[in-house]
């Protein structure tokens, strides 16, 4: 039996004893036969060819290592999103090591961490407007790239820290018109998207506000370098209180903070 074939056997095998619930394949597997129920997820080529341009070829170590990230990083997004439900099986493909792993998402640091803000933020509100993150992230407004960010919860603190640059556009509309979960209002946050500002989102899921500005100090919070305003002030209410922060930045990269502490980066463009 050819090797690939083989390595593909065998994280179909394990995945159908632990019920995976995704099975995660590099692009140099993507044409080699699979038979399953459990969906199979092809990771993107660009992803393998970063890594290649980066990682040393006498580093062979590190490479498998970026490869383990790279599987965890979708994992996790995909938990959070509730595209994916539990563990997964991933086969990486190095330069001269294939080896099979599984990863449960559900048991990681980033979605622990997130978990912390279920008390204020009810899961699928939570899903819904990183959802819309992503979306806004890839397709812009209007043929352009946009930042934004959302602040979810705890909306009673992060409304008495922070004040309106411009008239709220949300004031005055019904609860129904306001609530992130329904995607026929997603058009209408993707429009004031383009305020200056952030939008405060309560724990069930009404937006409180556009336009907002964070009064906060953000010299206590360490965040990327070469990263604005948006992203400190968003980093910041999340050490102040009890909410999490969904950034989306110009070139259309989606970051989590939560407890002051950026918990979670998502790139769909590499």
């Amino acid at each position: 039996m050819h090797i690939k074939q083989a390595i593909i056997q065998s994280a179909v095998d394990i995945a159908e004893r632990i019920q995976a619930s995704a099975i995660l394949l590099p692009d140099s597997y993507a044409s080699e036969p699979i038979e399953t129920d459990i969906p199979v997820v092809i990771l993107p080529r660009q992803t393998s060819d970063l890594l290649y341009r980066i990682v040393p070829p006498d580093y062979i170590e590190k490479e498998e290592i970026a490869l383990q990230e790279c599987i965890r990083k979708i994992a996790d997004t995909g938990y959070i999103e509730g595209s994916i439900s539990g563990a997964v099986v991933g086969v990486i493909d190095a330069r001269s090591i294939n080896s099979i792993v599984v990863y449960d998402p559900g048991e990681s640091p980033v979605v622990e961490s997130l978990r912390r803000c279920e008390e204020s933020v009810e899961p699928d509100v939570f899903r819904a407007v990183l959802n819309l993150a992503l979306e806004f992230s890839l397709e812009g407004r209007e043929g352009r790239h946009l930042g934004t960010a959302f602040i979810i919860g705890d909306e009673t603190e992060v409304l008495a820290r922070s004040h309106q640059l411009l008239l709220n556009p949300f004031k005055g509309h019904g609860e129904h018109e306001r609530l992130i979960t329904n995607r026929d209002n997603w058009e209408t946050f993707k429009e004031f998207a383009q305020l200056d500002g952030v939008f405060v989102i309560s724990g069930d899921g009404i937006a409180c506000a556009s336009g907002r500005y964070l009064d906060v100090d953000a010299r206590s919070v360490h965040i990327q370098q070469g990263l604005g305003g948006r992203h400190a002030a968003s980093a910041a209410i999340t050490a102040e209180t009890g909410a999490a922060a969904i950034v989306v930045s110009a070139s259309g990269v989606v970051r989590i903070y939560q407890g002051g502490k950026q918990v979670i980066e998502i790139s769909q463009h590499t």
